[in-house]
């Protein structure tokens, strides 16, 4: 199968090709010329300035029967080649002005993974190893597949019939080129007469109406630069060069001169919005100040100086109402900031104050407030009744830490005044275990007793009700608790618990209120979990 390839052509208009290519850093291709037994052609010209670095070499004028020979190399591996046999050239001569050739080629041989994909005729082998050659040479500046030797010398008469030849191809151009002129001179006439035609059919009024709002345009905005519009007889100017008076051309520039008076009209508009709004934008200006910032105004938008390119606040009801949403949004942070640092430097202070003191430090107390067993809880009271943040959580299974909450309770230092308490549990049944950690010295205020009785209250009522599961025994009251001040918890009424054969038995799990005994309870875990567990 043949296909049709675009080539060069000579300045007498001889279809020819180049030599061209070489190789880089990790590969290259090459493409050179053969004659039809295979051997080197003779090149027309050969490059020797210019950027020649894997570039056109070598111009060769190629016929019927030529070959083209492409080949490919990767990493000094061979990689693909390709052998084509040109069947028939094809020159056109452009009104005398230029030529434009083809060639028509068809595939002879083709070559990858490292094989012919059929054997390879002896006369080609010369031109294949030139062409891998050519394309393996680093930026390769030369060809390498052409003919050298002397040129035999033209006789007279060669020469002569040369030129007469060269001589009846001048003059057939130059009519060519005479009758293209000609009929561009006649193209020329009737368009410029169906222009000056145009111009008086209308063309020409709206011209001028455009010139109006453009010279209106260019008195409204001197600093402004617009393009200059000039009305001649066939052409009129408007921008680079001359144009005919065309519907096309013409509403060319009423679009344009609409487009600017748009922009002059939204232009006023923000404007007018900027005069309006920047004002009530100024008002905010010393709540700015008060957190160190500062306002930019631009032409659209206010914005925080420093701000998004993109961002920004425009000049607008609804753009005022964000900038105040996002200002006090930022108070509120600063103020968050304030008291946060406020709160650190007290903090530090009374740390300090305590150290010398010598209060207890780095207090830690087990906490696991899931389940029904091993559990446990820590407090620490400020004066003033309120239980005091911890300073950290510490756990070796940091899963069990994040999802349960579950750890020791770390405070760095107590300080003057505060109260620390630890409370446990081993199972439903066991006895609450309360223990004072640390007692101030200066006794208990009464925010810190009523703390401690709401404490022992919320235990009273979070155990009130619960049995033991094997053993059926209810968990005891708390009764007196920490012993702290003269009251005692109240009981709370008991809870009833419903347990279904779906309820989770795990160390998270509360157990059933009813009373169960102990052959009961074995029952039931057979029941769920398989009497072989």
């Amino acid at each position: 199968m043949s296909k049709s390839i675009t080539i060069d052509a000579t300045k007498r208009g001889i279809p020819a090709i180049w030599e061209t290519g070489g190789g880089l850093t990790s590969g290259g291709s090459a493409t050179l010329i053969a004659k039809p037994d295979g051997s080197k052609p003779r090149a027309v010209y050969v490059r020797t300035r210019g950027s020649l670095s894997g570039g056109p070499h070598a111009l060769i004028c190629v016929h019927e029967g030529f070959y083209l020979v492409h080949a490919g190399v990767g990493r000094g591996v061979r990689q693909s080649a390709r052998i084509e046999r040109i069947v028939k050239t094809s020159v056109k001569d452009i009104h005398g002005e230029k030529f434009e050739a083809t060639a028509e080629v068809e595939v002879v041989n083709t070559f990858s993974r490292g094989e012919w994909d059929k054997p390879l005729e002896a006369k080609f082998e010369a031109a294949v190893e030139a062409a891998f050659r050519k394309a393996s040479i680093y930026h390769c500046r030369s060809a390498v597949y052409i003919d050298t030797s002397e040129r035999v010398t033209e006789t007279p008469e060669q020469r002569k019939r040369r030129e007469a030849e060269m001589a009846k191809q001048d003059a057939e151009r130059t009519r060519l080129r005479a009758d293209k002129a000609a009929a561009d001179a006649k193209a020329k006439a009737e368009a410029e007469a169906a222009s000056r035609e145009a111009k008086q059919n209308g063309l020409g009024a709206r011209l001028e109406a455009a010139q109006v709002h453009l010279n209106a345009l260019q008195s409204s905005n001197p600093n402004t630069s617009y393009s200059k519009l000039d009305l001649g007889e066939s052409y009129f100017v408007f921008g680079w060069g001359d144009k005919l008076y065309t519907e096309e051309n013409v509403r060319h520039v009423e679009h344009n001169v609409g487009y600017w008076e748009d922009q002059v009209v939204e232009k006023l508009r923000k404007q007018m919005a900027r005069a309006e709004f920047q004002p009530q934008y100024e008002t905010f200006i010393p709540r700015v100040e008060n957190l160190g910032l500062t306002l930019s105004f631009g032409e659209e938008k206010a914005n925080w100086e420093g701000g998004s390119y993109y961002g920004g606040f425009a000049y607008t009801q609804e753009g005022l109402m964000a900038f105040e949403a996002d200002l006090i949004r930022k108070e509120e942070e600063a103020a968050k900031k304030a008291r946060e640092e406020a709160a650190a430097a007290a903090k530090a202070s009374a740390e300090a104050e305590a150290e010398v003191l010598g209060l207890p430090q780095n207090i830690r107390i087990w906490k696991r407030t899931g389940g029904a067993t091993g559990c446990s809880m820590g407090w620490v009271i400020t004066p003033d009744g309120f239980d005091r943040e911890r300073d950290g959580l510490e756990n070796d299974n940091p899963r069990r830490a994040a999802r349960y909450d579950e750890g020791y309770l770390v405070w760095k230092q107590v300080l003057p005044g505060e109260l620390v308490l630890a409370w446990c549990k081993a199972y439903t049944a066991a006895e609450h275990e309360f223990e004072v950690v640390y007692l101030p010295e200066g006794g208990l205020t009464e925010a810190q007793l009523e703390r401690v009785a709401e404490i022992q209250q919320e235990l009273q009522d979070t155990w009130a009700g619960r049995r033991g599961l094997a053993s059926g025994i209810p968990s005891p009251a708390v009764g007196r608790g920490w012993g702290l001040g003269n009251f005692e918890t109240t009981p709370a009424p008991p809870q009833v618990f419903e347990t279904s054969e779906s309820d989770s038995f795990d160390d998270n799990t509360t157990a059933s209120a009813e009373p169960v005994n102990m052959e009961t309870a074995l029952q039931r875990l057979q029941d769920k979990f398989g009497k072989n567990r």
